[in-house]
C-alpha cells in the first residue's frame, strides 16, 4: 500500500465521526418534526404540518447516510463491510432499498399521515440496474417508530465493526501535510492575515501535523453514544 493510499484511508477514517454526526443531525430533524405533528394532533391544531414535504426531505438525507457509513468503513479499514453485517439491525433491507429508490430513482417515500403519525402507505416497487423487479413491503410502524429501531440497532453494528476492525484504519501518514495547508492558504478567498499568520507559525504547525495521531474508534464511539442516547431517551 502507498503513502497516499494509507493518508486516504486515514482521512477517511477520521471523517466517519462526522458522516455521524449528519446522520444524529437528520436523525434530530425527523424526531423533531415527528413530535410536532404528534402535539398538534393531540392539541386538536389543524393543519397538524404545513409543510408536509420536509418529512420526506430529512427522511431522504438520513436514508442516504446509511449507504456512506458503510462505504466509508469498508474504505478506512481496508475489510469487505457486506450487506450482510446489518442483517441483525432493525428494519435495513427496508432502508437500504428505500435508499436506492430515493437516490436511484428520485422517489419520496413517506405518503401518509394519521393520529399524529406519518407512513408509508403501500408497498416500494423499482426496476434495479439488473432489469429485476425489487418490491418492499410498506412497514406498519410510523416513520419515527422505523428510524428509532433502526438507528437503536445500526449504532451497535457500527460500533462492532469498529471494535472489529477499527484497528486496521491508519491513524498517521507519513505524507507531506503541509502541502494540503499549502493549496489552501492559495485559495483568494483566503485572507492576507491569514497567509501572513501561516508563513510565521509554518514550522511549528509541521511539527504538530507530523506529532498528531487520529483516534478514529474513539471518535466513532462517542458519536455512537451520543446517537444511542437520543433514541433512548425519544
Amino acid at each position: 500500500m502507498t503513502e497516499q493510499e494509507i493518508h486516504h484511508k486515514m482521512v477517511v477514517g477520521s471523517f466517519i465521526k462526522n458522516k455521524l454526526e449528519e446522520y444524529e443531525y437528520f436523525l434530530r430533524k425527523i424526531i423533531k418534526l415527528c413530535d410536532l405533528i404528534d402535539k398538534n394532533f393531540l392539541a386538536g391544531i389543524n393543519p397538524v404540518n404545513t409543510s408536509d414535504e420536509d418529512i420526506n426531505f430529512n427522511f431522504n438525507a438520513f436514508v442516504n447516510t446509511f449507504q456512506s457509513l458503510k462505504d466509508s468503513l469498508e474504505t478506512a479499514t481496508s475489510q469487505k463491510i457486506a450487506w450482510s453485517y446489518f442483517a441483525d439491525v432493525r428494519h435495513s433491507t427496508f432502508f437500504k432499498e428505500c435508499r436506492n429508490a430515493i437516490t436511484h430513482d428520485g422517489m419520496q417515500i413517506i405518503n401518509a399521515y394519521t393520529d399524529g403519525k406519518y407512513y408509508i402507505a403501500n408497498n416500494i416497487e423499482r426496476i434495479d440496474n439488473k432489469g429485476r423487479l425489487i418490491s418492499l413491503e410498506a412497514p406498519k410502524q410510523d416513520i419515527l417508530t422505523l428510524c428509532l429501531e433502526f438507528s437503536t440497532d445500526l449504532v451497535l453494528e457500527v460500533e462492532r465493526i469498529a471494535d472489529e476492525y477499527g484497528q486496521s484504519i491508519p491513524t498517521q501518514s507519513n505524507v507531506n501535510k503541509i502541502k494540503y495547508i499549502e493549496r489552501y492558504m492559495n485559495s483568494p478567498f483566503v485572507p492576507e492575515f491569514a497567509r501572513e499568520l501561516f508563513q510565521q507559525n509554518r514550522e511549528i504547525i509541521e511539527q504538530q501535523l507530523a506529532a498528531h495521531v487520529f483516534n478514529p474508534v474513539a471518535d466513532i464511539k462517542r458519536q455512537t453514544a451520543s446517537i444511542s442516547s437520543l433514541c433512548a431517551h425519544t
